[in-house]
């Protein structure tokens, strides 16, 4: 399918820059694909890239089995995904060995869609508790672990994620397309429930619906618009999780001439699911797919704008270069739900509460209410000056953001009046007087950046010296007492400067080497649930050396080895204390494609991230497992699997493509302690550091291996001229491994089920 892009003139990560900047195809986004998004391992900004890149390619993302972003995302050497959803709505990602901790909302590497931020405060709370994207509207995925420009911050030491959406084609045309998943709840994988008398209603209830629609075009050689809607709607794999995604996405091109535009979007997206959580082992056991915690839900709306100005000018074979100006922002809010029992696996009444149980007075439910408001604009400019001996490529810019943020918490009580019958019936929310739990932050942050490029010896030798520093200004407002009278304001300034440095060596076209290091930072957070802010900069520096050898369009092979340092870095779980970190590892990747039509793609990890400084953990919250103070110097951070292994492949004889991916990942650590036994205990909790929470548990042991078959075939199933239906059926989780994961969000304890078995149906109209 043709599309219309101004291509860039320069390429900031390519070993040869783009000499000319005709017009060839168009983004909605406002951000260049030959630049930000190559389109497959193929492209030459992949081979000539100082640092490991992977590219997603649509046809991998369409057609080997992906289910979701958080599916595809698992093809990327490094990339930890704990898929707890299997619709991808609220990801939980960790990048070579950090993002694991806490509440696991994917805070260790820049998340972008068409270029722009998507995090909900991209500085105060960097998180992906709204994701507003949505897998049918993505063309491809470019994701970046080592050499990334200095324009990107602040948290970009695991790499960045850029979510590239569907762009704006050279001629109208429409799609109209519905995925349909039947998820296999049963203990065998199966899609019945073999104790339902409706068997019609059973396998309803097992479904989710995904309907998708696209129209658009060029209208003429200088305008464009194009609007994309995708409804979710059915059930998640677990039992009674009604789910219900909107994403609506406008977007438009005005191409004033061949040097310069100006693209704008707008963006609808809203979302609610269900969040069943951790079972307790008897109820895993019995049946991973049930749903005991029936007050846990998650929803969120999201409203996205923003437009770009690009210019080219000169010419890059002497002096030139392109200048954009981008402002976007957004608007945000989230509710999530959850009851006291979160922390709470304990199913032996003589010992507390049981977590099945919220008939007994003092039990409430949670309702966390967020509100995020962001402005924030970009000028950028690169500036190529090309001698005859050297040539060198400047980028300047500065990004200044505005973030308001509005914390407010609602509760429900279970009192004794309100028990009737054995049965509380939970009185309406009122409004939490607790301080924290009612805030007002309006923050502002300027990041200026600066890096040169030089090329020497035609372009064989590179070096990239560049430098990052960011300016955080804190204002934090929030009730000196319960009764709301009096506010206090604390400000908070902090700065913090980001280096890096990236060299690349050719010793022939196909082979490059390259070195990197890069110092970035996490700053300090307002967490969503936990027993510890963060009221301190983490600081991460980074360094990575590889080579990649490319052979014509056949064989792409990526070597690198990495090692983080951490400075206190929060890990989360029971550990509130900063600790410093190293995480070292190696990562191999290969793209093969011996015979026309067939593609193989070969990926293996190894990571050990360990705490290298000495910190004694709380011994109180593993009362009854360890009775006394530790030190957890030399320990493997939590949730991290040392050993990952990735394959995919696809073959296309005529229309028909059959695509497999799969992937593994050895045992971890759920735990500081790095227990292999797993053992639970459940103790009180003092309410003034939990958040009024009296009573939980503690979860640790080794966190099970597993393998991911998925399996795919795909065809074209008519065309004619410009219209075309085509159609595919995959299998997820093929052999309906068994699995879970631990400590993420509101399910630190006890075991939550990974999806199963699940058939996908899809078909396709375009015109």
């Amino acid at each position: 399918m043709k599309r219309i892009l101004v291509s860039l003139a320069v390429l900031s990560h390519s070993a040869h820059a783009v000499k000319t900047h005709n017009l060839e195809r168009v983004e909605a986004s406002g951000v260049a694909n030959d630049k930000e998004a190559p389109l497959s391992w193929r492209s030459k900004e992949v081979r000539n890239y100082m640092g490991s890149r992977t590219v997603i390619s649509n046809k991998q993302l369409t057609k080997s089995a992906n289910q979701s972003i958080e599916e595809a995302l698992q093809n990327v050497p490094g990339v930890h995904i704990r898929n707890s959803t299997g619709i991808g709505a609220v990801p939980s990602i960790s990048i070579r060995g950090f993002g694991a901790g806490g509440p696991g909302h994917s805070n260790t590497g820049m998340i972008l869609v068409n270029g722009i931020p998507i995090y909900v405060a991209p500085y105060v709370e960097i998180g992906t508790v709204i994701f507003p994207v949505t897998f049918q509207s993505v063309d491809r995925i470019s994701v970046t672990k080592g050499g990334e420009s200095v324009r990107y911050g602040p948290n970009a030491f695991g790499g960045v994620i850029n979510i590239i959406t569907k762009g704006i084609p050279t001629k109208w045309e429409s799609q109209v397309s519905e995925r349909t998943t039947f998820w296999g709840k049963s203990e065998n994988g199966g899609f019945f429930n073999q104790n339902s008398k409706n068997i019609d209603k059973s396998l309803v209830n097992n479904m989710l619906f995904n309907t998708y629609l696209r129209t658009g075009g060029m209208m003429n050689k200088h305008f464009g618009i194009q609007a994309q809607v995708n409804w979710l709607k059915g059930q998640g794999f677990r039992y009674n999780s009604p789910t219900n995604i909107q994403n609506y996405l406008l977007d438009s091109l005005y191409q004033i001439n061949d040097s310069n535009k100006i693209t704008a979007f707008f963006q609808y997206y809203s979302y609610f699911l269900t969040d069943p959580g951790s079972l307790g082992i008897a109820a895993y056991n019995q049946n991973r797919f049930q749903n005991n915690r029936p007050n846990n839900d998650k929803s969120g709306r999201a409203k996205r704008w923003g437009a770009v100005y690009q210019n080219f000018f000169g010419d890059t074979d002497r002096v030139g270069g392109d200048f954009t100006f981008s402002y976007y922002g957004h608007d945000m809010s989230r509710d999530f739900k959850f009851d006291s029992n979160y922390l709470n696996v304990n199913t032996n009444p003589k010992l507390g509460p049981v977590y099945t149980d919220q008939n007994y007075p003092g039990f409430f439910i949670f309702d966390h209410l967020r509100r995020y408001v962001m402005n924030a604009f970009e000028p950028n400019l690169n500036l190529v000056v090309n001698t005859n001996k050297v040539k060198q490529t400047f980028n300047v810019g500065m990004r200044f953001m505005t973030m308001d943020m509005f914390i407010r918490s609602d509760q429900s009580t279970c009192e004794k009046s309100d028990i009737i019958d054995g049965v509380c019936h939970m009185p309406p929310y009122v409004l939490s007087k607790t301080p924290n739990n009612n805030q007002e932050m309006f923050n502002n942050y300027t990041a200026v950046w600066l890096s040169d490029k030089i090329e020497l010896f035609d372009s064989k030798l590179a070096i990239t010296p560049g430098i990052r520093y960011t300016f955080l200004n804190y204002n934090n407002k929030e009730p000196e007492k319960h009764d709301f009278s009096v506010w206090t304001s604390k400000k908070q300034r902090q700065n913090e400067w980001s280096p890096a440095l990236n060299i690349g060596y050719k010793p022939m076209e196909n082979w490059i080497w390259y070195a990197n290091y890069r110092r970035s930072f996490i700053p300090p957070q307002h967490t969503m649930v936990g027993i510890t802010r963060t009221n301190y900069n983490q600081i991460f520096n980074e360094i990575e050396v590889g080579q990649r050898y490319s052979y014509k369009n056949l064989l792409s092979f990526n070597t690198n080895y990495f090692v983080i340092f951490a400075n206190r870095y929060y890990a989360g779980g029971y550990s509130p204390q900063p600790v410093n970190a190293r995480s070292q590892g190696v990562e191999l990747e290969l793209y093969y494609a011996p015979i026309r039509g067939l593609q193989f793609h070969v990926a293996y990890t190894y990571i050990d991230a360990r705490i290298t400084s000495n910190a004694d953990d709380i011994a109180y919250y593993f009362t009854g497992i360890v009775n006394k103070p530790f030190d957890i110097k030399g320990k493997r951070l939590p949730y991290v699997s040392p050993n990952q292994f990735i394959f995919d492949m696809m073959y296309t004889y005529k229309h028909t493509t059959f695509g497999i991916s799969s992937y593994f990942y050895s045992r971890a650590y759920s735990s500081m302690l790095n227990q292999a036994k797993s053992q639970t205990v459940c103790l009180p909790l003092n309410p003034e550091y939990t958040g009024g929470l009296e009573y939980g548990c503690n979860s640790v042991g080794l966190l099970p291996l597993y393998f991911v078959l998925n399996v795919q075939v795909s065809s074209i199933l008519w065309q004619s001229g410009r219209h075309k239906i085509t159609g595919s059926l995959q299998i997820n989780n093929l052999f309906n491994m068994k699995y879970y994961f631990r400590g993420i969000g509101t399910s630190p304890t006890g075991r939550e089920p990974a999806p199963g078995r699940s058939i996908t149906a899809y078909l396709n109209y375009e015109f």
